[in-house]
């Protein structure tokens, strides 16, 4: 499993980091778009639709939607994104029971891909188009998600003991989420002192929208894990291999973008 995941990652590495610093903005969202959009489809199985043309209708409602917002300004659709993901955590927190609360119904997910997919396609593309490094700005998102993943996985794999969601993702630990919350910390700190070059304020300021973005990709972590638990699968789909599908490789940065990307556009005069 971990030699598939690590050939995986070989492959779709660097096709990310050279579509975002070559591509324009417009292309780089139908880049992201075909991968939102797998995404999209894997959903409507774990938010209960089944028929064929359900589940077009659904993904087709929820591209539109996209492309409605990608002209809006980014700074509503990510406020409303990163208040859906508090909702969330709240819901995690209320109802340990998998079959209690809103997001447990089927309305419910339905309705929670639209908050889940949208925000997340928009936000490295709001940075993105910034002549302000913002390419850049971009990467550091998918490196903050990939460095809390990895130090998530090599930190909690040998050493959690402590379970944060045993019944929704018995794999999680407080552990592997320490261990996640340090990497990410340190690539922040490098990052932005000897890239971005900010000053100790700004620097402080960096690394506390770092921080909060990786815990918020634990929220997305979870809260696919609990709709595929809902549902009675283990993967999403199986179109990556060692990964399982395309959300189940971005269900993280679902949560973490739309964090990351408020922290920026609030704090940006500051930066």
């Amino acid at each position: 499993m971990l030699r598939l995941r690590v050939l995986t990652a070989a492959v779709l590495v660097p096709l990310m980091v050279w579509a975002t610093f070559h591509l324009s903005t417009p292309a780089l969202a139908l880049l992201f778009g075909v991968f939102f959009v797998a995404a999209a489809w894997e959903w409507t199985v774990l938010c209960g639709l089944h028929a064929t043309a359900a589940r077009v209708l659904y993904v087709t409602a929820l591209l539109a939607a996209g492309v409605i917002l990608y002209r809006a300004p980014a700074l509503p659709v990510m406020i409303a994104g990163v208040a859906w993901w508090i909702w969330e955590f709240s819901e995690l927190v209320l109802y340990p029971d998998l079959r209690k609360g809103f997001l447990a119904t089927v309305p419910g997910r339905q309705l929670s891909g639209f908050f889940m997919l949208v925000p997340a396609w928009i936000a490295p593309l709001a940075v993105h188009a910034r002549r302000d490094g913002g390419p850049g700005l971009t990467l550091f998102i998918m490196v903050l998600v990939w460095t809390a993943d990895s130090g998530a996985y090599f930190i909690g794999r040998p050493w959690g003991k402590t379970k944060i969601a045993p019944q929704v993702s018995p794999g999680k630990s407080l552990e592997g989420l320490l261990g996640g919350l340090v990497m990410v910390a340190l690539v922040a700190l490098v990052c932005g002192k000897y890239i971005w070059k900010f000053g100790t304020l700004a620097l402080m300021l960096w690394l506390a929208i770092a921080v909060i973005a990786m815990l918020f990709s634990v929220l997305g972590d979870l809260a696919e894990s609990r709709a595929k638990r809902i549902v009675g699968v283990k993967d999403s789909g199986h179109l990556l291999p060692g990964h399982g599908g395309v959300l189940d490789r971005i269900d993280a940065f679902t949560a973490a973008a739309p964090a990351f990307v408020l922290g920026w556009l609030l704090l940006r005069p500051l930066l």
